[in-house]
């Protein structure tokens, strides 16, 4: 449609007059003025924009224009942007006290962000300035309301809607009062004259839902959600609430029908779209969910936002490439997009490069202080540098964002996994399931807590639920297996481990199990040797089994087959220290460390920087007791090859265990090195946990021992370590229990003696 010339004429005279007004002054007091009208003007054509630029400029002029700061702060909670909204206001109201509205909302914002002593005093200075404003009365009331002074509140709505009757927001908040008090009907009746007050307004009806579905009354929820839609036609909000309660009723077919009726009704809605592709993901749609998230790009003013969450979605999908690529565009366009720097920093995760990417998330987290993915992934970051208490923090403050996301309580029952507190993993893995039924992770958590908790025969049920759904999980049948051992039902447990040697033939804790049944079973060292053999031939690359059967060879006195094998295991993974560790022991069983040492130093007199005889020589020189020496060596090797796993962590054990002041700090920097390329690495995980033992950080010790006891549950001197760990931490039971499971293994440790001495001191000291 063409404006016609009159329509013209009155659109462009406002504008030529700011144009005109802009530079006709100056006098700093004028111009100041002039940049303010013209924002004024370009607010009642519609132009925030240009108006946000004249109100910064009569703010340059004037820093303390509280006019012009308050109407900056109106644009910017209109677009959204709550952090500069927060600030103008704040601004303002201290500028001008009798701008009653800043102040107010100066309040509410303080409020929001759980300042309530701040948002009481600017309330109750503003309660004295106008005792009679509904706002401030409505504000105060808020106030005792979230503090707990139900008469105070009571009476200052009542005030307030004696001097407003008609204003409905002030009945919501009576109805939130009366569901305080418990007074049901009274809460219905209020929410019900706030829509018969302003019947054109959704928020009331949303809230009346809200206490409908609070209140467990379905019939009446669903009346009102189909009052929304007729009354809302062109909103998309109420069929958006209507698939959400089929979602919750788990009618998963009728809430895609619902979105997508609501998507042909609304074909240019962004925020429809992203729901849409949010459920796509949920339900594991992946083509619709991209195809959503790529229409919603198509159309949006700014996409940008909306292409880092497709970022984000193709990491979730483990589509790296796709995902670093829209990273990468992103962030070349603008460097400080919230999404694809979320991204960014999953991917330092993924890479092991924690710190860095925790770096990166402390400071989105003061810019998105409410933005729930932000918390998790830090959640995540903090778990892998070990911190567990730092982690469940953040996990927590993630759920409190957001509530309903069923990953999170999953990350939080894991992180109460790792603590030992089975009971609180149980729950938010029993969250995690009922948000999602689907999250196959919080299911197997709820498992292994059931599990660890000692409960055999309700793991069993729930495992064997697993197993009939996915038959070939390693996971669940390798819990399956620990489980009916506990129930002491061996056949099933050999069966379990079986199955999962034969999806994952070097799978060696399976192995394990499998050789322990046999040995209970009565099966001869020789026959348990095959065993191994026969399951090496199927995973001739699995370190773990090269060095299970070395171990056998070892306890028969065969020394010269377990060098034979752990050299092919030291072959195949020069980078863990496991080989090395185990060949020095082998020499020193065999009173050959002097003629190993001879034969290593012969071999560097030819090939001076072979780093992997470099190794053996040092852990050679450890086990003879030669420290200093071997302490020589591990820093030579890192100065070849400064990521050399197995030379970072002998040298961190070294440093650790030197005395009288050790540098712990630096042993801690060696063992991170180590962890950061074999995360998976027991004696690295055990060696990490020493270090925090040494620090007296025993929550960081205590999670990296629970991690070395789950892989290697048979190895003693790691639940020994575990126990330590345990007792600094102030959990005594659970340290006497650890320390009495490692005193029951017929495994030798070298610690025994001191263990033994310390339990009796503990019991006594209970």
């Amino acid at each position: 449609m063409q404006l016609c010339p009159k329509k013209i004429i009155h659109v462009l005279i406002p504008l030529l007059l700011v144009l005109l007004l802009a530079g006709c002054s100056s006098d700093p007091e004028k111009t100041k003025q002039k940049h303010f009208e013209n924002g004024m003007v370009y607010l009642e054509h519609d132009k925030p924009k240009s108006a946000v630029i004249e109100f910064k400029n009569a703010i340059q002029i004037d820093p303390k224009f509280a006019a012009a700061r308050y109407q900056l702060g109106l644009l910017y909670l209109k677009n959204g942007d709550m952090k500069n909204a927060f600030q103008q206001l704040q601004r303002a109201a201290g500028l001008d006290k009798t701008n009653t509205d800043a102040r107010v909302k100066t309040a509410e914002f303080l409020l929001m962000s759980r300042d309530k002593r701040g948002a009481r005093k600017q309330a109750e200075s503003l309660l004295a300035d106008a005792p009679d404003n509904v706002d401030v009365l409505t504000l105060m009331a808020n106030l005792e309301l979230i503090d707990g002074n139900f008469d105070k509140a009571e009476s200052l709505l009542n005030k307030a809607i004696s001097l407003d009757p008609k204003l409905d927001r002030l009945y919501t908040t009576r109805g939130r009062l009366y569901i305080a008090l418990k007074k049901d009907a009274e809460a219905e009746a209020a929410y019900l004259k706030a829509i018969e007050v302003n019947p054109d307004k959704l928020a009331n009806y949303q809230m009346l839902y809200g206490f409908y579905q609070s209140h467990d009354k379905k019939a009446k929820g669903e009346e009102i959600i189909r009052q929304m839609i007729e009354k809302f036609p062109d909103n998309p909000t109420p069929l958006i609430m209507l698939a959400s309660r089929q979602q919750q009723n788990k009618q998963i077919d009728k809430a895609e029908a619902t979105l997508q009726q609501a998507s042909k009704l609304f074909p240019d809605n962004i925020r429809l779209k992203l729901i849409l592709a949010g459920f796509y993901r949920k339900i594991g749609k992946t083509d619709q969910a991209e195809a959503a998230y790529q229409s919603a790009m198509e159309d949006a003013d700014n996409p940008l936002d909306i292409k880092g969450q497709l970022a984000d979605y193709y990491f979730d999908q483990k589509k790296f490439d796709q995902a670093r690529k829209a990273m990468d565009e992103i962030l070349t366009e603008n460097p400080k997009n919230g999404g694809a720097n979320l991204v960014k920093a999953k991917f330092q995760i993924k890479e092991g490069n924690n710190q860095e990417a925790l770096a990166q998330l402390m400071e989105m987290a003061r810019d998105y202080p409410r933005w729930a993915d932000v918390f998790f992934t830090k959640a995540l970051a903090h778990m892998n540098l070990g911190d567990l208490e730092l982690a469940q923090n953040s996990a927590m403050e993630a759920i409190s964002k957001n509530p309903n996301n069923s990953k999170y309580h999953a990350l939080l029952a894991l992180l109460y996994l790792r603590a030992r507190e089975f009971d609180d993993a149980r729950r938010q893995a029993a969250i995690a399931l009922k948000l999602n039924p689907r999250n196959f992770q919080a299911a197997l958590l709820f498992a292994k807590g059931t599990l660890l908790a000692g409960e055999y025969e309700q793991a069993v049920k729930i495992l064997e639920r697993m197993r009939e759904k996915t038959p070939e999980n390693v996971e669940v049948l390798g819990n399956l297996g620990l489980a009916y051992i506990g129930l002491k039902n061996i056949d099933k447990a050999e069966t379990a481990f079986k199955q999962l040697l034969d999806i994952q033939p070097g799978n060696t804790l399976a192995l394990i199990n499998i050789v322990r049944i046999n040995n209970s079973r009565g099966k001869s060292k020789t026959e348990l040797i095959e065993l191994i053999k026969a399951q090496i031939e199927k995973a001739p690359k699995s370190v773990g089994d090269l060095i299970l059967l070395s171990n056998m060879y070892i306890k028969e006195k065969q020394y010269d087959q377990a060098l034979t094998v752990i050299k092919k295991a030291q072959q195949i993974a020069p980078q863990n220290p496991r080989p090395y560790i185990l060949s020095a022991s082998i020499f020193s069983k065999q009173d050959k460390i002097d003629e190993a040492i001879s034969e290593y130093t012969t071999l560097l007199e030819k090939h001076p920087k072979d780093i992997q005889a470099m190794m053996g020589l040092a852990t050679l020189l450890e086990q003879k007791g030669e420290e200093a020496e071997a302490r020589k060596r591990y820093v030579q090797i890192l100065k070849i090859n400064p990521d050399f796993a197995p030379a970072a962590n002998n040298l961190a054990w070294i440093i650790a265990e030197e005395e009288p002041q050790p540098d712990l700090g630096e042993a801690l920097r060696l063992v991170m090195i180590a962890k950061q390329q074999l995360p998976e690495e027991v004696h690295i995980i055990d060696t990490a946990g020493w270090v925090h033992y040494k620090r007296k950080s025993y929550s960081l010790a205590r999670n990296e021992f629970v991690q070395a006891v789950e892989k290697q549950p048979d190895v003693p001197v790691f639940r020994y370590h575990l126990a330590l760990a345990l007792y600094g931490e102030g959990k005594k039971e659970q340290a006497v229990k650890e320390l009495q499971e490692a005193l029951a293994s017929k495994e030798n440790f070298q610690e025994r003696a001191a263990a033994e001495k310390l339990l009796k001191q503990w019991q006594q000291a209970q």
